[in-house]
């Protein structure tokens, strides 16, 4: 019998809020230790593959990227949206 499995998880926003949080210790991880080791190559290879996942579930490619400090309003509005998305204030669109 074939399964019946949704594209997407039940919760998706839970999903980007656990690999956000993830990528960040990852990301403070390759801040530590010895670039090109293999410690860093495996954290960077983590890094990759959740921002991938993200990808999946978003439609947007750069979803962790922040808007920087010269970011529009526009810009800003986007990640305040992002954000009561993850918090689940706001329906999850992909």
């Amino acid at each position: 019998m074939r399964s019946r499995r949704q594209d997407m998880p039940p919760d998706p926003a839970a999903v980007v809020r656990a690999l956000r949080v993830c990528r960040d210790v990852m990301i403070r991880v390759c801040a530590r230790v010895k670039i090109g080791g293999a410690v860093y190559a495996a954290a960077s290879a983590v890094i990759d593959a959740i921002d991938r996942l993200a990808t999946a579930l978003t439609g947007d490619r750069d979803y962790f990227a922040g808007p920087g400090t010269a970011a529009s309003e526009g810009q800003r509005e986007a990640e305040e949206v992002k954000a009561a998305r993850e918090r689940g204030d706001v329906p999850w669109e992909s």
